[in-house]
């Protein structure tokens, strides 16, 4: 695999991971924990927009 394909696969991982504890944290009344998971997702798309659709432009 590419480098390109590791970092996109790295990036949808962080997305994927914050939603999943975005929505378990929202389950669980866990407010603070929900509004990390998004901030995590978040931070997973920036990585995504940076290192995998960027770099080639």
């Amino acid at each position: 695999m590419g480098r390109r394909r590791h970092r996109a696969i790295i990036g949808v991982a962080m997305v994927l991971l914050g939603l999943v504890q975005a929505g378990s944290s929202v389950v669980g009344s866990d407010w603070q924990f929900a509004v990390f998971g998004l901030l995590y997702a978040l931070i997973g798309i920036g990585y995504l927009w940076a290192e995998v659709y960027t770099v080639d432009r």
